[in-house]
């Protein structure tokens, strides 16, 4: 058994498990003495408008289906490069020659699995049995370099990765993940209080907002959707700021970890507390952290106020504000 850092969306790798163009996310092992060398001359590269292109693998995926009893799948190495790899379980020397007819240099491994038979290992899965035990599924992959399925699933239980491995006999590498516990959001740090968390419409994802005075602060509250009157903030010692992350459907929980003030920037840092998990894409709204910064760990001509470290002009004009302090 391993354990895998790596974690991906379950629904996106179930719809991506025809014949792989995985790339290298791993070193190759080294080929079995059997295996024939690959074309002394490469074809070289094509090279395009944009750069070089990738091979056409179409020729070769058909040769893969024509022999799915023995095709383990295939894949470029390295990733963006030219040089094919095609995955066979037996009659490595004949497959070798019959794929290099069709593209020359075409590199061979031998595996253990066909491409078929991990994927039916993947689609035999009873996902709704693992979750009545306690199982909560996070992704499901089959991985063609590795020549296994991957399985990364949320349990208190200990024995369930070591007992799905055996069931399945080298097939499968399980991940297990626990569950995560209660949660919070971290109410206050060096410089900054968490006045309050509002959940609001999807305008205000990506956006920062600042005031530094009572009528501000009243503009910045009715914005961002807050209800009632605003909390209060001493603007004499504090600037109020707020700090809008988008909100998906399917994992709308966000948490505040703290807030960052240096060197001229102030961001926030979140991350999501139920992770990891299979999250969507969609925008259905945004939770806003209200948060009121100390004037004294501010620089005295102002400040520039994003979102998060790495916005900045990401996703719009409103992710970054010059705040002047007066």
């Amino acid at each position: 058994m391993k354990h895998r850092l790596a974690v991906i969306a379950f629904g996106i790798l179930l719809a991506a498990c025809g014949t792989a163009l995985t790339p290298a996310t791993q070193a190759i092992p080294d080929p079995p003495a059997s295996e024939p060398a690959a074309a002394e001359t490469p074809v070289p590269p094509r090279i395009g408008p944009d750069g070089p292109e990738p091979p056409d693998v179409q020729e070769l995926v058909a040769y893969g289906e024509r022999h799915r009893d023995v095709f383990g799948g295939l894949y470029i190495d390295p990733p963006g490069g030219q040089s094919v790899v095609m995955l066979f379980t037996r009659d490595l020397e004949m497959h070798h020659e019959a794929v290099n007819e069709i593209v020359p240099g075409t590199r061979t491994r031998q595996v253990t699995h066909t491409e078929a038979a991990l994927i039916e290992l993947i689609e035999s899965f009873d996902f709704q049995a693992l979750q009545a035990q306690g199982a909560e599924m996070v992704g499901a992959s089959v991985d063609i370099i590795g020549n296994q399925v991957d399985l990364d699933l949320k349990t208190n239980d200990p024995t369930l990765e070591l007992s799905l491995e055996l069931a399945h006999g080298g097939m499968l590498d399980v991940t297990v993940y626990p569950v995560p516990g209660e949660w919070a959001n971290v109410e206050s740090g060096e410089g900054w209080r968490l006045v309050e968390v509002v959940h609001a419409d999807h305008s205000e994802a990506y956006t920062v907002r600042a005031a530094t005075d009572a009528g501000g602060w009243t503009d910045l509250w009715e914005a961002v959707g807050g209800d009632g009157e605003p909390p209060a903030v001493d603007f004499e010692d504090e600037v109020a700021v707020s700090f809008g992350h988008g909100r998906g459907s399917a994992c709308p929980e966000l948490r505040l970890d703290g807030v960052v003030i240096g060197d001229g920037v102030v961001f926030s840092q979140t991350s999501d507390p139920l992770s990891p998990r299979a999250c969507t894409d969609d925008l259905v709204g945004a939770e806003v952290f209200v948060v009121a910064l100390a004037r004294d760990a501010l620089p005295d001509d102002g400040f520039t106020l994003q979102v998060d470290e790495q916005s900045g002009g990401c996703c719009g004009d409103l992710d970054e504000l010059e705040v002047p302090l007066p």
